[in-house]
């Protein structure tokens, strides 16, 4: 049972990483507002703000889960 909670919740962050890889167009492992905007055009720019915590400018693999999971930012869809 405990395997299998595991490997749900491994399974579930890989695919959310792989979409923001998705949406990273420039491929420097980060997502930009332009590039999330672009991918997500619901996501407001206030709310990318809160989701980018390190005020770079954008969004890095702990950012992005951070915000999925907070509800900030809309769950992958395949």
């Amino acid at each position: 049972m405990r395997n299998t909670m595991i490997i749900t919740a491994a399974l579930a962050a890989l695919g959310t990483a792989a979409l923001a890889q998705d949406m990273d167009a420039d491929g420097d492992g980060l997502v930009t507002w332009d590039e999330l905007s672009a991918a997500m055009p619901d996501v407001t720019e206030e709310t990318f703000t809160l989701a980018d915590t390190n005020v770079d400018g954008s969004l890095d693999a702990d950012e992005y889960q951070a915000a999925v999971d907070a509800g900030l930012i809309p769950a992958a869809t395949e």
